[in-house]
This record gives structure tokens, C-alpha cells and sequence, in this order.
């Protein structure tokens, strides 16, 4: 598969530069356009076998996929600006723009041609950029073999979840935006360390490794995180007051609210 990225910033370089170092896609096959020479210049640095530059519509001619990685303000016109070359009896577009329904993308890449292009939604995590996203993907006209390859791809950045577009802003919400509410729960623990009388970089080492064995206890007995609570905490100790104190100043009312908020 040749793929074309439209847009080299902070995700769509991730993904090419993620996509380059697996085992599915060539580096030679993949393009990705922008409109400035600093970030194509970035782009190279990844990996300088990626085809770069800043002819969008050039880019797309020979791409099996065609993915916008654009803010949402550029989406309509850089569409507007390729769709007449776009060939959608061979070709399949991709967004990783939040926010743009199929119906709205459907609109923006009508060429005229009568062929409805077969499209995918795709939410990734900021952590695609290590290979540890956790990417959403929902379609809109795929074939099931279609839809595996692209799941393939996302697949070696990561973890992929196909759901339908209605999910897509949960999605958003629980990953993409949950990225930074985890993180937001780490500022505070090792914050929290250093009231306690550790250094800031012993807190963070402290709580780093404390949120690696938590994952792992989940990975290794897959089990929920109630199951693991359940295990650490007795009638009375300490564990239990912490968290008894926890949900009494709002810590899950918090994290709720702040999840529901973000759709």
C-alpha cells in the first residue's frame, strides 16, 4: 500500500515516522506534503527514505490511501484543492481531523465522479508517536479486507479499536483527551511525593514505576483495577483510608465529569 499524508505536524509526522519503522509499509511509499521546508525537513530527519513535499496534488496521484492530517479550519480547502485527482474506483481517503462527520467529508470530496469514496475516521493518542497510541477507527464503505489492512497499519502504532462513527467522540474522550487526564492523576501524585519529602525526580521515578506495575497487574491477572483494590486494602489500614479520603474530596466524580465533559 502507498500512502500519502496530507499535512506533516506533530501527528502526521508521527505516523509516517511510526508507519516507516514498521514492517507493513515501505518508507519510499510513504509521502507527506506540508507547506513549509522546516517541516518537511523534520520529516526527513525521521526517516529519509519518506517521500516529502509540498505539492498536495502531485502527492496523491499514485496513493492508495490518501489521509488528511490537517486542523479543521484547512480541511475544506486542501480537499477542495485535490479531490478533482483523486480516483475513488482505486483510491480511500483517511481523516485524522476530530469533528468531521462522514457526511461533511463525503460533501467536501465530491468530485463529480459519482463514486462515494471509501472513507475512514481515525482518532489516534499523542503516544502514536511511540508506537502506543490507542487509535479509533471507524469506517464508511470498506470492505472487511479494506478495513483489515487499515487496521494492520494502525495496528504497529499502537492498539486499534473499530467502532462505529456515533463512538468516534467517546473514543476521543476516554484516549485522546484520557492521555492527559492519566497524566493529569501523575502531576498530582508526584506532586503529592514531594509533600511528602521526596525530590521531584525521586517522586516521579517513584510514581513512573508504580503506574508500570499497575498496568501490568491488570495485564498479567486480567482483571479489572476493583479486583486489584480489593487485594491492597483491609478493614482499616491505611490503603483504604487514602482512598476513602480520595473519593470523599470528589476523585471519581472528577475523573467522571471531566470524561463526560470532553465528548
Amino acid at each position: 500500500m502507498k500512502i500519502t499524508i496530507i499535512g506533516g505536524g506533530n501527528m502526521g509526522g508521527a505516523i509516517a515516522g511510526g508507519l516507516a519503522a514498521g514492517n507493513m509499509i515501505a518508507a519510499g511509499d510513504i509521502t507527506v506534503t506540508a507547506r513549509t521546508a522546516r517541516t518537511l525537513d523534520r520529516i526527513k530527519e525521521c526517516n529519509s527514505a519518506i517521500v516529502t513535499m509540498s505539492d498536495n496534488r502531485a502527492a496523491v496521484e499514485s496513493a492508495d490511501l490518501v489521509l488528511f492530517a490537517v486542523k479543521p479550519w484547512l480541511l475544506e480547502e486542501i480537499a477542495a484543492g485535490v479531490r478533482d485527482v483523486l480516483d475513488y474506483r482505486r483510491q480511500q481517503v483517511a481523516s485524522v481531523v476530530a469533528g468531521v462527520s462522514f457526511e461533511r467529508l463525503t460533501e467536501m470530496l465530491d468530485n463529480g465522479s459519482g463514486i462515494a469514496p471509501v472513507l475512514y475516521r481515525i482518532i489516534p493518542n499523542t503516544a502514536i508517536s511511540l508506537g502506543r497510541s490507542v487509535t479509533f477507527i471507524a469506517h464508511s464503505g470498506a470492505t472487511g479486507e479494506q478495513l483489515n489492512a487499515v487496521v494492520a497499519m494502525f495496528d504497529q502504532l499502537g492498539r486499534t479499536f473499530v467502532v462505529t462513527e456515533e463512538m468516534m467522540t467517546a473514543g476521543t474522550s476516554l484516549a485522546s483527551c484520557g492521555i492527559a487526564f492519566a497524566l493529569k492523576y501523575i502531576d498530582a501524585s508526584i506532586r503529592g511525593g514531594v509533600e511528602l519529602g521526596f525530590s521531584a525526580a525521586e517522586s516521579r521515578e517513584v510514581v513512573m514505576q508504580t503506574m508500570r506495575g499497575a498496568l501490568a497487574l491488570l495485564e498479567c491477572n486480567d482483571t479489572m483495577p476493583q479486583q486489584e483494590i480489593d487485594k491492597v486494602t483491609t478493614p482499616g489500614g491505611i490503603t483504604l483510608k487514602g482512598l476513602e479520603a480520595m473519593t470523599r474530596d470528589g476523585f471519581e466524580g472528577a475523573v467522571r465529569a471531566g470524561l463526560l465533559e470532553s465528548r
